[in-house]
């Protein structure tokens, strides 16, 4: 029973270790570069007269779902690499108004998601996360996929005005 339990568990501790060695931080960068173009042409693309409305009740103006996409980068970059955001997230949320602005501060947040990405260590490190158990690979996941579902309200908001969004680039180095 033993050998059929360590000859279970080694190859997966075995694969994990792997996985966790294969991320390359310049692939990180790459990708986040690509999705910076994205995100930071989108919100140049959208007139200024829209940034302050509201599309339906219960969502955010245009320029607060920017602010959102701003601060979560902030928050869950720092996090990972264990570095506070709050004082610079508090005034994105309370001082930084107007599409110049607000186009400036995103781009701010995605170049300090650039910077701190090769500084991050040990993906395969657990840590909590709003109560969960999750590495920073899983947590860096959780972070993209947040990004892109933002990214996605965007074009909604966007699309209502008869605004094309900006195209992603390629994925692929």
């Amino acid at each position: 029973m033993k050998k059929l339990f360590l000859c279970l568990i080694i190859p997966g501790m075995i694969s994990t270790t792997l996985f966790a060695q294969s991320i390359k931080t310049e692939r990180l960068v790459y990708e986040w570069s690509n999705m910076k173009n994205m995100v930071v042409n989108s919100a140049k693309a959208m007139p200024e007269e829209y940034y302050s409305q509201i599309p339906a009740n219960g969502l955010k103006s245009f320029e607060d779902q920017i602010k959102h996409i701003t601060t979560s980068n902030r928050f869950f970059v720092g996090f990972l690499a264990g570095i506070d955001n709050e004082k610079a997230n508090t005034n994105t949320i309370q001082n930084v108004n107007g599409k110049e602005a607000v186009i400036k501060d995103l781009e701010q947040s995605f170049d300090f998601v650039i910077s701190t990405l090769p500084k991050i260590k040990g993906y395969d490190e657990e840590i909590n996360m709003f109560g969960q158990k999750l590495t920073r690979t899983e947590a860096l996941m959780l972070t993209e996929h947040h990004l892109q579902r933002e990214q996605g309200k965007v074009t909604i908001y966007m699309r209502l005005k008869n605004i094309a969004p900006a195209k992603s680039t390629s994925w692929l180095l």
